[in-house]
């Protein structure tokens, strides 16, 4: 931290003559530090602005998640608290990794309909991962009687195959 606020604090720094020269190096300094930082902040809070909904919809995925595995560990018996802290930092974690680097391959499509297509894709997979683990305990919570059991075989076929369509095209 000392890093970027030393340079800050000579550039204004008025007890003593400090030389123009030497404010002018610390005001490079100054920019030379902390442009690199405020480009990062600036990307990533457009990021978050184009993409709010998406990032409203899984932090109430990872929260409901959490509950139901709270209350399903609760009735198995196996409920800590650590373990649980842990699982949760660790799927955040996962969920962090695997979005970041699929959204890497987005890059080349940036502004086609495909890659608008695949931006889809990814968020709903990613969103599919806490939601599926937290329907799969609600449907052990509730001995098999909710989500219906075509739900839970769609979601089993998306898990192992990567097809959606049973999902929308539902005949039973």
């Amino acid at each position: 931290m000392l890093f970027f606020l030393v340079p800050l604090v000579l550039l204004y720094h008025s007890d003593t003559s400090i030389a123009l020269r030497d404010r002018l190096y610390y005001l490079w300094q100054t920019l030379s530090r902390s442009a690199p930082v405020m480009l990062l902040y600036r990307y990533f809070h457009s990021w978050q602005q184009t993409h709010e909904a998406f990032l409203v919809a899984l932090g109430v995925a990872l929260v409901v998640n959490m509950f139901v595995g709270v209350a399903y560990h609760l009735r198995q018996r196996t409920f800590s608290l650590s373990e649980l802290l842990k699982k949760s930092a660790q799927m955040l974690g996962v969920i962090a990794a695997v979005y970041i680097l699929l959204a890497l391959l987005k890059v080349p499509l940036a502004e086609s309909h495909t890659g608008e297509l695949f931006e889809s894709t990814l968020q709903l997979m990613t969103l599919l991962y806490p939601v599926s683990k937290a329907v799969k305990n609600i449907f052990v919570l509730t001995h098999g009687k909710y989500p219906p059991a075509w739900v839970m075989k769609a979601l089993y076929n998306y898990e192992k195959e990567g097809k959606l369509k049973e999902f929308f095209n539902n005949d039973k």
